[in-house]
C-alpha cells in the first residue's frame, strides 16, 4: 500500500497533556451517574477544538483549563441537550454567534454552514484542510435504519524496522487495523490520505499491509485507491475509510445528519 497524496493541517493539532484533541469523557464527574456533557458532548468538543485551532489562543492548554473552558462554552454558547446532544444546524448557529462576538481572537472572518452535497463532502473536507481548518464530521444517529450498526474506526499500526519506528510519511510497511467503531458521534478530520492498494492486500486478517512511498504509482489492472480520513475522537487519533463512511450513511442514515460543518474564510 502506497500513499500517493495527502492533505493535512499546517500546524500541530490541539493537544491537551499529550492528547490528540479533546475528550468528552474528561467531563464525567461520577462514573456511576449519567452526565449530559460526557455522554452527549462530542459536538461541543468538536466545535470547541475547531475554534481553538483557528483562533489566536494557546493550542496546548492544561486539562483543567480545557475542561473549565468547555463547561463555560456549554453554559454560554453551545448548549448540549440531555439525550439529544447538539445538532449540526444548532452547531452552525452557535459557531457563527461565537465568531461574531469574539472576532478579535481570529485573524480571518469565516462563513459557516451545516451540510454540503454528499457528492462534495470529500472535496470540501480537502478544501478546508488546505485552508488550515479542521473539519467537524458527523457519523449519524441512525434513528430509523440500522440502529445497532456502527462505522469502523482504524488505527495506523506502525512496525519497527531496524532500530527505528516507521511513520506514515516515510518509506515503510504499515497496516490499518480496526480497533473501535462508532455511531451518533462527531469527530474532527485532520488529514486525508489517498492510498494505492493492490490485490496482494490481505483482507482476511482485518489488516491492510503493504509498502508506503511517495513515488509515482504504475497504472496496473486490479488496483484501486483507498481514501482514509485521519480523525480526532476521544482525545486519540483514528482513521475512517471514506468509502465505508459514505456506504454507512446511505444504508443506515442520511446526509442531513451525517455530514460536515463547512467553514470558509470570507
Amino acid at each position: 500500500m502506497e500513499i500517493v497524496n495527502k492533505t493535512t493541517l499546517k500546524s500541530e493539532y490541539i493537544s491537551v497533556d499529550g492528547s490528540f484533541g479533546g475528550n468528552q469523557r474528561w467531563l464525567r464527574v461520577d462514573e456511576k451517574k449519567a452526565n449530559t456533557l460526557s455522554d452527549y458532548g462530542c459536538g461541543l468538543i468538536s466545535a470547541n477544538d475547531v475554534l481553538l485551532y483557528i483562533s489566536d489562543l494557546p493550542v496546548a492548554p492544561s486539562k483543567d483549563k480545557y475542561i473549565a473552558a468547555i463547561r463555560d462554552m456549554n453554559r454560554r454558547y453551545f448548549r448540549v441537550l440531555p439525550f439529544l446532544g447538539l445538532s449540526g444546524i444548532l452547531m452552525s448557529f452557535y459557531m457563527k454567534l461565537y465568531l461574531f462576538l469574539h472576532k478579535k481572537h481570529f485573524k480571518s472572518r469565516y462563513k459557516v454552514r451545516w451540510r454540503v452535497s454528499s457528492r462534495k463532502i470529500l472535496t470540501k473536507i480537502s478544501e478546508m484542510l488546505e485552508n488550515d481548518i479542521p473539519v467537524v464530521l458527523s457519523v449519524g444517529p441512525c434513528f430509523i435504519r440500522g440502529r445497532k450498526k456502527e462505522l469502523p474506526l482504524y488505527s495506523l499500526k506502525q512496525q519497527i524496522s531496524g532500530n527505528t519506528v516507521d511513520a506514515v510519511n516515510h518509506e515503510n510497511h504499515v497496516s490499518f487495523e480496526q480497533i473501535n467503531s462508532v455511531k451518533d458521534h462527531y469527530v474532527n478530520v485532520t488529514g486525508i490520505y489517498e492510498i494505492y492498494e493492490d490485490n496482494d492486500t490481505d483482507v482476511t486478517t482485518g489488516t491492510i499491509t503493504d509498502t508506503i512511498a511517495s513515488a509515482n504509482i504504475p497504472q496496473e489492472k486490479n488496483s484501486n485507491l483507498t481514501t482514509m480520513l485521519e480523525i480526532s475522537s476521544w482525545g486519540k487519533k483514528y482513521y475512517i475509510n471514506f468509502d465505508e463512511y459514505i456506504s454507512f450513511v446511505k444504508k443506515h442514515d442520511n446526509f442531513l445528519f451525517s455530514n460536515i460543518l463547512y467553514i470558509k474564510k470570507k
